[in-house]
């Protein structure tokens, strides 16, 4: 009986104690800077951050560094996320890259929606 209460409580424990790296650090997704890629998920590789970039000088237009990239520059943000600021409302975020991610697929539903109706 003793062994089956030792096997429990060792196999209990074993699931309590987890060792996760980097869980203190904080993440791109949830930064004011973090500028989710257009085409694809919310967290891909493709992001940018849009704290670090480079403005092309005949046309104005900025090019914003990878997010992971930046994270990997110590010089940028770095591991430890130097430049951070939290985003209040990083759940609206998301909701607005879903949506902008969706629209083709809103229009031709609403199209034929519409087309339905006549």
């Amino acid at each position: 009986m003793n062994k089956c209460l030792l096997l429990l409580f060792l196999f209990k424990s074993s699931f309590q104690t987890q060792i996760i790296k980097n869980i203190e650090l904080p993440s791109c997704r949830n930064c004011i800077y973090y500028k989710p890629y257009s085409l694809g998920e919310y967290t891909s590789d493709l992001s940018n951050c849009k704290k670090f970039g480079t403005k092309n000088i005949l046309t104005d237009k900025i090019t914003y560094d990878y997010a992971d990239l930046c994270r990997r520059d110590e010089d940028k943000c770095g591991k430890e996320g130097k430049y951070f600021e939290e985003e209040k409302n990083v759940d609206l975020k998301i909701l607005n890259h879903k949506i902008v991610q969706n629209i083709p697929w809103i229009i031709i539903v609403s199209f034929i929606v519409f087309i339905y109706l006549q």
